[in-house]
């Protein structure tokens, strides 16, 4: 039977944070299409749901981590995997927790292969932690803007923080390694990274530490200290966890005439067709 040109060799897909109750409509449909879904997901009952939808489903998860083991191994092997599978029977599905673009390695690899090797690929989104952490901490991106580091990638590039911009820190407990564990952290392991923060915020700023359930039967896990209380905390900061530090300030409004002009209709009609 010839498939649709429209149809991609690859659909990269989310299942949302929270167990199967965050996958949307479109990615079930897609699901049911897939001839194999490769998926990257730990949920109890994410296995069983995907076998309603699609006869040919394979975990990658304990085949590509080991534990010491270099993370970017196991995202090379995923992308392998599924690259291999869409040569032989395509549509296949690759499927991961949360959304397939934010925060993920493994999809980035797999588009990469696929243009050289001529498959087409098709990304359907999923609800991230991103989308968690604003539900769960009330944030609005769009009052005092935001900006957003991976933790590591912060300290390797000393990046400068704006203390008066709300942020948001990803794998907090990940921090000073690319390879996988899943052993507790040391209060060692944030030295570094609590002296960076300190070049922007003082000791006593207070952070939250979310991390977005994923089981709907549970709640998200919250933990709010001191910037300088973080090192204490280390035992609970998994690579699940992300850093929310509000700001330390707002930043007045600088321009007078456009803070007048915004409530003008005459300005609102110039401005406009």
């Amino acid at each position: 039977m010839t498939r649709p040109t429209a149809e991609p060799d690859i659909y990269l897909v989310g299942l949302g944070i929270c167990g199967i109750d965050q996958i949307t409509a479109e990615t079930e449909r897609v699901l049911r299409h897939a001839r194999e879904v490769l998926f990257v997901d730990t949920g109890v009952a994410t296995r069983r749901y995907l076998e309603s939808l699609c006869p040919r489903v394979t975990s990658l998860f304990d085949e590509s981590y080991a534990d010491d083991g270099h993370r970017l191994g196991a995202y090379h092997h995923m992308a392998a995997r599924t690259i291999d599978a869409a040569l032989d029977h395509a549509p296949v599905a690759f499927a991961m927790q949360g959304h397939p673009i934010v925060g993920a390695c493994a999809p980035a690899l797999i588009r990469d292969a696929a243009g050289l090797l001529g498959l087409s690929v098709r990304v359907l989104p999923g609800i991230s932690a991103l989308d968690c952490v604003f539900a769960e901490l009330l944030l609005d991106p769009c009052l005092h803007g935001l900006q957003m580091y991976e933790a590591t990638d912060l300290l390797l590039r000393r990046r400068p923080l704006q203390a008066d911009v709300p942020a948001l820190i990803w794998q907090v407990g990940s921090l000073e390694t690319r390879l996988h564990t899943q052993r507790r952290s040391r209060p060692e392991r944030f030295t570094r990274f609590q002296i960076h923060l300190r070049r922007f915020y003082p000791a006593a700023h207070p952070v939250t530490a979310v991390f977005a359930t994923p089981h709907p039967l549970m709640q998200s896990t919250i933990r709010r200290f001191a910037l300088d209380e973080i090192g204490s905390h280390a035992h609970d900061l998994h690579a699940g966890f992300t850093l929310y530090v509000p700001p330390l300030h707002a930043r007045p409004i600088e321009d007078a005439e456009l803070c007048r002009l915004v409530d003008s209709a005459e300005h609102l009609r110039r401005i406009t067709l």
